[in-house]
């Protein structure tokens, strides 16, 4: 008896974590255009909200009648991860790995996970756009401040001193009422923290009003902007712009500020996984993405940015693609930018 207990035992432990399993926030099918079995069928992974990479597919597969895609959606970390275990017994591979999160997408490929493609399409684009040919950038956009524009009579902030002025001075509004990633759950948030830390000391100081004010922490834009429409709280602290744009326009009350002492700038990339079963599609997909239709369909139909042309200058501080951004992913510099970064926000709620 006692030995079938420990074996019973022995074989949970030997089970995948269930904490640990990928977490999908949405699937979204999109079965081939041309009747009868398709050609192919090609798995992404991405951090782009469905809604938003809806457009993308539905273009893609027009031209690619012959091919059914399946797009999940998830974390920039969650992405990360199905990349990494798809190499193990665990994991399911998939062919085209989308994320906002630039420094994880940068470690995916300097670790090895991903595969080279060379184009015509891929060789037109600028510098900052692409590193080692095997991760690619189709859009560029501003990390942004959305305010809910019915809790201001005149004009909100117009940067980072400005907001930490008014939220010092009237801090009764605000307790409760601002958002911004949790960089420990959210690796696009992490990238916006620590490149943040980068620019300038005022970020450090309004990350110690944050935490005074009792910030409501998120996981991603999409998140901070229904609290922001819902009117649950009145300042949203760098989220994406393009996602800021699409609410605005649909009629939510949000004023969106470009912070006039700096506006950080990601790119968003797309990347072949080493286990990918259709290298194939997914590389024509990258062609697409960054093509001139591409583009045109992300500036046009898609609620998302296209890619900037290099030469940015004034307030817009381009993260470009490179090994530079591994700096925060060491194991010993994570852990003490997130421990600075507690002691300023968490600790104080």
């Amino acid at each position: 008896m006692r030995c079938a207990v420990l074996m019973a035992l022995l074989a949970l432990l030997a089970l995948p974590q269930a904490a640990q399993a990928i977490e999908i926030e949405q699937v979204r099918n999109y079965p081939a255009l041309q009747e009868g079995t398709p050609r192919s069928l090609l798995h992404v992974v991405g951090t782009t909200d469905a809604d938003a990479m809806d457009g993308l597919v539905r273009a893609f597969r027009a031209q690619q009648p012959d091919v059914a895609i399946v797009y999940h959606q998830a974390t920039s970390v969650d992405v990360y991860r199905a990349v990494t275990e798809a190499e193990t017994a665990e994991g399911e591979p998939y062919d085209l790995a989308i994320s906002s999160a630039m420094d994880l997408q940068i470690k995916l490929v300097n670790d090895g996970h991903a595969r080279l493609h060379r184009s015509a399409a891929t060789a037109r684009l600028p510098r900052w756009a692409s590193w080692r040919e095997r991760i690619f950038g189709f859009t560029r956009e501003p990390a942004v401040i959305a305010y809910n524009s019915r809790a201001f009579t005149a004009a909100p902030p117009q940067s980072r001193f400005e907001l930490l002025s008014l939220l010092r001075s009237e801090e009764g509004r605000f307790a409760g009422r601002i958002a911004t990633y949790d960089p420990k759950v959210s690796g696009l948030g992490y990238l916006f923290a620590t490149q943040d830390s980068l620019q300038s000391e005022t970020y450090w100081r309004l990350m110690e009003v944050f935490g005074n004010l009792s910030a409501r922490l998120s996981c991603c834009s999409g998140e901070m902007l229904d609290l922001l429409e819902a009117g649950e709280i009145t300042v949203a602290y760098n989220v994406l712009g393009s996602y800021a744009q699409a609410r605005r326009d649909a009629g939510a009350p949000i004023a969106i500020v470009y912070p006039q002492d700096y506006t950080l700038l990601m790119v968003r990339t797309a990347l072949i996984p080493t286990t990918s079963d259709n290298p194939g599609d997914a590389g024509s997909f990258i062609d697409f993405l960054v093509s001139p239709e591409g583009q045109r369909v992300i500036s046009g139909e898609v609620s998302l940015a296209p890619a900037l042309p290099e030469g940015d200058d004034g307030a817009l501080i381009p993260v470009r693609l490179g090994p530079g951004l591994l700096v925060f992913l060491d194991g010993m510099k994570r852990r003490a930018f997130l421990s600075e970064w507690e002691s300023a926000v968490t600790e104080r709620r």
